[in-house]
């Protein structure tokens, strides 16, 4: 040890520190400073690591396994395709068994959703279901964003590759209305779709009967969907030029004008023909499929057409046939203010329900609903009181009982009565509905 290091030691040796309070280092002036601790950097790291994976997981799982649309396809088959956001498909269900037979042993997980759609409505041309007779197809696109549901409705449409079909599309919405619907008889979101929009534009036709019915069936009923592609196929039925030779053979006319034919539903597929001759109309409905006249109408006029001939052995439907035709239809009991009343072969039936006013046109013979109207701003006239009543309120306002030539009329509301008592006339005016005393006036003389 050299001087240098004794004379440091010596000094360091001769240094007394202080005594520390450390529960009164404020009264003796000294300052405490405590020592923070620090993350450790790697905790730190470590930290933001995870952070990151989180988000690239969770991005990763939105581009790849979170279902964004969902993609249906009916025609018989029904089945539904649920894809991610690069429009790859994550899932393949069918909705009912002929959808199960499509799907059959593909495995399209994976695919491309234009490639699915393409090879599912290969395997339904495969197994029969579409042909030459029903060569429809319904494809609906749901997603939350309606921008990117038209867009993937546009690009499925534009990628189909099939030739001599016709293509329903359209985007759709989880409604509660569809989707009870959809529940309630087993069809798609889709399809119940276009059932309302055909039962928009023909108000006599029900769920019931549309909901059983191929798309096919439906797309020519539906006539000239502005997203429609292709026309639906006729093959089916026996043409509308064979239709329009039955008419006009029925008729015995061959200068017509005025010529109007439609294909339609009325519990079977049905052509509706319409023409004028001889200064009359011709109405006909005739069986698409048999060519049979069901019913025809001349000059309003109407014909049922039994055992497929224009004779007319017709036997009438009850009156409370009629009404339970007409409640049915507009799916009410408890009605108020019924009447029904049978005229020229149809019951004209009328009713109240829940504030609203019904009015139903009924053929007599076949039971079919002609025409119907619901008025949904009716309001019920407010009960009146009775014409007794009233002149019991102008006898208690009078104090008077033993009164001769009594004159009471109901006009605009309110009751008129006239009276006399002890050589005085009376006369009163009273509200037919609250009672209340208009007015009154006494003559004595």
């Amino acid at each position: 040890m050299n001087s240098i290091e004794k004379r440091i030691n010596k000094n360091l040796n001769n240094i007394k520190l202080p005594k520390f309070d450390l529960n009164n280092l404020d009264k003796k002036g000294y300052v405490y400073m405590e020592k923070k601790r620090k993350l450790p950097i790697m905790a730190t790291i470590s930290t933001l690591c995870v952070v990151c994976l989180l988000f690239i997981g969770g991005l990763y799982y939105n581009n790849n396994y979170k279902v964004t649309s969902k993609v249906g396809i009916d025609v018989n088959p029904s089945v539904e395709l649920k894809i991610n956001q690069k429009e790859k498909v994550l899932e393949v269900i069918a909705n009912n068994e002929d959808g199960k037979k499509i799907i059959s042993d593909m495995d399209l997980k994976g695919s491309n959703i234009n490639v699915a759609v393409n090879a599912l409505i290969g395997s339904m041309v495969k197994n029969g279901y579409i042909n030459e007779l029903a060569n429809s197809i319904l494809i609906s696109v749901e997603n939350n964003n309606n921008q990117k549901a038209e867009s993937l409705r546009q690009e499925i449409l534009n990628q189909i590759n099939m030739e001599n079909i016709s293509i329903i599309s359209q985007t759709v919405n989880e409604e509660k209305e569809l989707t009870d619907f959809a529940n309630q008889y087993n069809i798609s979101l889709g399809k119940v779709k276009i059932i309302k929009q055909i039962m928009t534009n023909n108000n006599l036709l029900t769920f019931d009967q549309l909901a059983e019915l191929s798309i096919n069936e439906l797309n020519l009923i539906l006539n000239d969907n502005e997203n429609t592609t292709g026309s639906a196929s006729q093959k089916a039925y026996i043409g509308e030029d064979k239709a329009k030779e039955i008419a006009l053979n029925h008729a015995n006319v061959t200068n017509i004008t005025n010529y109007k034919i439609e294909l339609d539903f009325d519990d079977v597929m049905v052509y509706e023909i319409e023409f004028k001759a001889n200064n009359k109309e011709y109405d006909y409905e005739i069986n698409a499929t048999s060519g049979d006249i069901i019913e025809y109408e001349i000059d309003d006029k109407e014909y049922i057409n039994n055992s497929n001939n224009s004779s007319s052995n017709n036997s009438t439907i009850t009156k409370d046939e009629a009404k339970q035709i007409a409640l049915n239809h507009a799916n009410v009991t408890d009605i108020t203010n019924y009447k029904i009343e049978l005229d020229d072969n149809k019951y004209e039936i009328e009713f109240n329900y829940n504030n609203s006013e019904y009015e139903y046109e009924i053929n007599a013979t076949t039971g079919k609903i002609i025409k119907y109207s619901i008025d949904t701003n009716h309001k019920e006239p407010n009960p009146i009181i009775s014409k007794d009543e009233a002149k019991q309120i102008a006898l208690n306002h009078a104090n008077v009982t033993n009164i001769t030539n009594c004159e009471i009329e109901l006009d605009d509301n309110k009751y008129e009565i006239e009276f006399k008592y002890n050589n005085k006339e009376y006369s009163y005016e009273i509200n037919a509905t609250t009672g209340k005393i208009i007015e009154y006036e006494i003559d004595t003389d």
